[in-house]
């Protein structure tokens, strides 16, 4: 068995009276809180029923009724268009081309500025 005398322990405590004040202290909290509530939020009391259902307002996104095919059908947009060519400013004359072929077309003739492998 080994040999601890270098291990020590604490010497103070806390002391009883400051346990006691704590525990006094959060037993009145408990207790004093609830009966306080009432008075501090008094319509909290009052049991309400609404007569009827509050109006959506006309700028609220609709409820996704099925949002997995919401996904899958966006995401089977965003392919089509990466996939696809396309115009994205026709004034400008840029276009839209697959990422396959714009990763071929930058193999074949690299990036200006950069140095050739």
């Amino acid at each position: 068995m080994a040999n601890n005398n270098h291990v020590d322990y604490e010497r103070s405590d806390v002391g009883l009276r400051l346990v006691g004040w704590l525990a006094a202290g959060l037993a009145t909290f408990v207790v004093v809180t609830p009966l306080a509530l009432p008075f501090l939020f008094p319509l909290s009391t009052k049991h309400v029923t609404p007569a009827s259902r509050p109006a959506m307002s006309s700028n609220a996104p609709p409820l996704e009724v099925s949002p997995q095919s919401t996904l899958q059908a966006t995401r089977q947009g965003e392919a089509r268009i990466e996939r696809g060519y396309g115009w994205t400013d026709r004034n400008r004359g840029e276009v839209r081309i697959p990422i396959d072929r714009a990763v071929e077309i930058l193999l074949r003739k690299g990036l200006p500025g950069w140095p050739s492998p």
